[in-house]
């Protein structure tokens, strides 16, 4: 049976990528193709199995702080506590300069520095006022670093906490965590209805749901609707303190 060869691009409209993009990787050596007619046509067989390559996760070589993601997370968190937002902000951007993923900044130094300075306020070491001015300075520092990886997307995830839990940093923390695998997030924000995120999710059919629980009173709430998310065929994944950012990338990938 003989093989029907597809063209440079058609080849590139089935990896959602531009025709110059997949001209690129026939050029490297990476998609292969054979120029016929000053025209390069490709196996659909290699356009699948290179699709399938690019899906595999990048080998990621995480330069660690010279002083240790322990030290730096310290050194955030003094910052935070000063509401030194500059400070802040350039140790972000310093790790992210050496190559640090994002995920990783917000698992080994952003996370670990709001459980000490929540631990502090539930202590009387610190005003609720600053520990409120430093959560600010975060939200700040996620939203300038939002990831925007190149290549085809996973597929669409909305993400949200659900109505009474008030805090949304958990859902930006998993938004981010899961923009820089490469999936369309939705962040619908922390305290949506129940109705809303069914509504969405009839209306936008996302891939995946995934909600953040921050307050253990509203186990039993999120156990609901997570049954009414299923109910829709709609994918749903629940986020608790103490979860690993990491853990949820590769559940998104498994569920």
């Amino acid at each position: 049976m003989s093989i029907v060869f597809i063209d440079l691009q058609t080849a590139a409209d089935q990896l959602g990528v531009h025709y110059q993009t997949a001209y690129k990787w026939v050029r490297s050596g990476q998609l292969p193709a054979d120029l016929v007619c000053n025209k390069y046509l490709v196996d659909p067989a290699e356009v699948e199995a290179f699709a399938v390559r690019r899906q595999q996760p990048a080998v990621r070589t995480v330069r660690r702080p010279r002083l240790g993601f322990g030290n730096v997370s310290k050194e955030f968190t003094a910052a935070l506590i000063e509401g030194d937002a500059n400070r802040a902000t350039s140790t972000v951007s310093g790790l992210a300069s050496d190559g640090v993923p994002l995920t990783v900044v917000i698992e080994e130094v952003i996370a670990p520095s709001l459980r000490d300075i929540g631990t502090a306020w539930h202590n009387g070491e610190l005003s609720i006022w600053q520990e409120h001015r430093g959560t600010a300075i975060v939200e700040r520092i996620l939203g300038e670093h939002q990831p925007n990886p190149r290549g085809r997307r996973r597929g669409s995830v909305a993400v949200a906490a659900l109505e009474g839990d008030l805090h949304g940093l958990p859902a930006l923390m998993a938004a981010a965590a899961l923009r820089e695998d490469n999936w369309h997030v939705h962040l619908l924000g922390a305290n949506l209805p129940a109705a809303e995120l069914m509504d969405f999710c009839q209306q936008e059919s996302p891939d995946l749901a995934v909600v953040t629980v921050s307050m253990p009173d509203r186990e039993e709430h999120v156990a609901s609707v997570v049954a009414q998310v299923e109910s829709l065929g709609t994918r749903i994944l629940v986020g608790r303190p103490g979860g690993s950012l990491l853990e949820l990338q590769q559940l998104a990938k498994t569920s």
